[in-house]
């Protein structure tokens, strides 16, 4: 059975569940595995393409929002403060007196992160960096000789990319057998009787609805709300625990 004929029974034929749980763990494990992967990597994809999307490249944005500069003396020279507020969510804030915080009129009319450079600081909202070093350490005297900068840009993203990509997928494997165990608990609790295989191979494709109705809700740009995540599991689950019943008597529980 492909994995769009599994898509589609799992969504929208409840009758065929029967014939769903027949096939091979194997196969479900890797349809599962499937959908994590590939959701994964575009959850993960996404925030950077907006940000290229909107950036136009690395040269624009640095044409854009980046002003002029020198290093002198293994000095930074900055000719005049300036805040730039770019469609990253990033406020970067050129400062060409020297300062070891960001001040609250640096935080004036702001949203998001802020990266604060000085002469002799890169002030994040993490940690501060010295700026000579950095400069030096990348041989960048002016604007034109941040394309160095490029491949390390690339490698990062590619890098975090990788790591995110990963973090989704273990969180949704670790969220699919949470799920596992709660749906064993609805099974029983709607009277059928079940082995644990049958109850994942059920769990992997009652979540595929709901799943795909998330990633939905993502690409709108909206969070799914829990409750209606665990309402369509268990609307799904009523339904086609009545009909495992109705087609096979002997996986009702009887007193």
């Amino acid at each position: 059975m492909s994995i769009f004929k599994q898509v589609k029974y799992a969504t929208l034929s409840f009758d065929k569940y029967p014939e769903l749980l027949k096939n091979k763990l194997s196969k479900v494990i890797f349809f599962a595995l499937f959908f994590i992967i590939i959701f994964s990597i575009t959850y993960s994809l996404i925030p950077f393409a907006y940000g290229y999307s909107k950036t136009k490249g690395f040269d624009n944005f640095v044409q854009k929002y980046i002003p002029k500069f020198e290093v002198k003396n293994d000095d930074l020279i900055i000719k005049e403060y300036k805040k730039v507020s770019t469609s990253l969510n990033i406020t970067f804030i050129f400062d060409p007196i020297q300062s070891s915080s960001i001040t609250s009129e640096d935080k004036k009319d702001t949203k998001g992160a802020i990266i604060k450079i000085t002469p002799k600081l890169i002030i994040t909202p993490l940690q501060s960096l010295n700026t000579t070093q950095f400069l030096k350490f990348f041989n960048i005297q002016n604007n034109e000789d941040l394309n160095t900068l490029k491949p390390i840009i690339l490698a990062s993203c590619i890098i975090s990319i990788v790591i995110l990509s990963f973090s989704f997928s273990m969180s949704n494997i670790t969220f699919l057998l949470i799920f596992f165990f709660l749906i064993s608990f609805l099974v029983k609790l709607n009277g059928v009787n079940m082995s644990k295989e049958d109850i994942f191979k059920l769990t992997v494709y009652i979540n595929t609805a709901p799943f795909i109705l998330k990633f939905i809700f993502f690409l709108l740009s909206m969070s799914m709300p829990s409750y209606i995540y665990l309402g369509v599991v268990v609307a799904y689950l009523n339904m086609i625990c009545k009909i495992l019943v109705e087609q096979n008597p002997s996986l009702k529980i009887t007193n």
